[in-house]
Formats: C-alpha cells, structure tokens, sequence
C-alpha cells in the first residue's frame, strides 16, 4: 500500500470513528431538539486529536448524514485535510467535506448507517 494510500486510510477511519460517536450523540441531540434546537456535536475531521464541538440542527446533521462520505468539521481551514477531501459546504457554524478516492470508499464502507444483509446496522467499530 501506498504511503498516500495509507494515509487516506487514516483519515477516513479518524473521521469515521468521530461520525460513529455523533451517532450516538444524536440520540441525545434529537430528544432535546424541541427545546435546545442546536445540538452540540463532535467535530469530524481527519485530526485524530481534534476535540472542537460543533453547533447543528437535527435537520441540519441528517442532511449531512444522508450522504455516507460527507463529513461535518469545524469551520476553519486546519480542519480541511485537501488531500483527501473536498468542502462542498460553508456555513457560518460548520463546513460539510467530501470524502473522494479511497477515503471516500473507506468512509462509504464503515458508515455506521450501512444496513447489514440481516438488517441490522454495522458501525465504524465492528469493521
């Protein structure tokens, strides 16, 4: 494997750990959505040691979820690896990336919403 492809392994599996956390957060984030409209989510960025929240809708967040290899970051440049994605949003809260090339496979493979054959869902982990 290549060093480039190995980074993007990296990247993908970084951001996808942190999209699979968010996961559970929206449990949380959708219950007291009535009241608290913006939830508190954890930044997705390909930065394994990135601990920056970030402030999203219910409505907001399933947008973004909708596409497997799209991913919400901080909105700030250091949060944006090009190398491996692209913003394809910008919002004065959060950017939205996309994943492409082996990093947008990857993401695509670990989505925590990928419905197994028996119709339950996988998540980043048990890949």
């Amino acid at each position: 494997m290549a060093d480039s492809d190995l980074d993007e392994a990296r990247g993908a599996r970084t951001q996808s750990l942190f999209r699979d956390v968010n996961e559970r957060v929206e449990e949380i984030n959708h219950a007291f959505g009535e009241v608290i409209p913006l939830g508190d989510w954890i930044c997705e960025c390909a930065n394994s040691e990135c601990a920056d929240r970030i402030m999203l809708t219910h409505k907001e967040y399933e947008a973004i979820r909708a596409h497997p290899r799209r991913f919400a970051v901080a909105a700030s440049p250091e949060h944006i690896f090009e190398e491996i994605e692209d913003v394809i949003g910008r919002h004065e809260r959060y950017w939205v990336v996309e994943k492409r090339g082996l990093a947008g496979e990857l993401a695509t493979k670990v989505n925590p919403r990928r419905v197994r054959s028996d119709g339950d869902r996988e998540s980043a982990a048990s890949l």
